[in-house]
């Protein structure tokens, strides 16, 4: 088994998940042939079929059968071998998996990956925009090199260090009454339809946190709506749909365009934390650190002013 090729097995793998050539090399991103040659390589590597092909139909043999059962096991392996290494030598080099909640999955850390992926093209990326909750998860069945979420997160087996600070402020049509305000009172919150987050999202856990320690009860608001995502909050507001409380990073366009108002509300400061989080027994390695630098680089007047570890994460950077 030392001699195998990663490639090579994730080329079986998308052939025995779906039993055919023609939509392994689609899901692949390459040709019929690259496969076929591919299985063939892996195949002589082994010293046996693998895989038996008849009237167009692909079927295990029973060694392939045997492989595709520790496929997982092996790639994942072969993974943290490669990461092992890497981050032995400091190398920015293979694979980076990062999950990212949705404010910064897709609205901060698009510029950093794209500048960490022209410095070290040999570098794949993938990256997996979910909620907290999400992210958290990920990292803890070892689904993500590194997260990077919003708000408080205190999860067994989780480090979390604070690297940057967002605000969040209330957004309404460009029309809405509150255009005349310069801040939201709280009775004026109160009495409005209200479009919320999901459960999970880190967003409306800390809207609901500072609500209620300035005397606003979350379960009185009027909820005209819950809805999964940014972007749908957003329209659903300009739409007229009711008022919500979103990250001010991520309506800078709409702001632009005069599409969407945004107001504080009067006497909360709502500010949190945007943090990088590891699992607690992972080593940070090198290509996630220098993404972390870009990120804090790119925001340097978003920067923490304080420093608040949790669960060790300093030993983590």
């Amino acid at each position: 088994m030392a001699n195998l090729d990663a490639r090579r097995l994730t080329v079986f793998k998308a052939v025995a998940e779906r039993l055919s050539f023609t939509e392994a090399a689609l899901s692949l991103h390459l040709s019929q042939s690259a496969v076929s040659q591919q299985i063939a390589s892996l195949e002589r590597e082994l010293g046996g079929r693998l895989l038996e092909r008849s009237h167009r139909k692909v079927t295990l043999t029973p060694e392939g059968a045997a492989l595709y059962e520790r496929i997982d096991a092996i790639l994942a392996s072969m993974a943290s071998a490669s990461r092992a290494v890497a981050a032995a030598r400091g190398s920015v080099e293979g694979e980076l998996s990062i999950a990212a909640s949705l404010t910064v999955g897709s609205y901060l850390i698009p510029a950093p990956l794209s500048t960490l992926g022209r410095r070290h093209p040999e570098l794949r990326m993938r990256l997996a925009v979910e909620n907290t909750e999400q992210v958290v998860q990920a990292l803890l069945d070892r689904r993500a090199d590194i997260g990077y979420v919003e708000g408080d997160v205190s999860s067994p087996g989780v480090e979390v260090r604070p690297l940057l600070e967002d605000e969040l402020v209330v957004i309404a049509p460009a029309s809405h009454r509150f255009a005349r305000l310069a801040e939201i009172e709280l009775d004026d919150l109160a009495v409005e339809p209200f479009v919320i987050r999901e459960p999970g999202s880190g967003t409306r856990q800390v809207a609901e946190d500072l609500l209620r320690a300035a005397g606003l009860e979350p379960g009185e608001l009027r909820v005209a709506a819950e809805l999964t995502g940014i972007e749908a909050i957003k329209i659903a507001v300009e739409s007229g749909l009711g008022v919500a409380i979103i990250s001010r990073a991520t309506i800078s366009k709409e702001l632009a365009l005069g599409s969407l108002l945004a107001r504080p509300v009067s006497g909360v400061p709502m500010r949190r934390d945007i943090s990088v989080t590891t699992a607690s027994s992972a080593t940070m390695l090198p290509a996630a650190k220098e993404l972390t630098s870009l990120l804090v680089g790119m925001h340097p007047t978003r920067q923490v002013t304080r420093r608040r570890v949790t669960h060790s994460a300093e030993a983590a950077m």
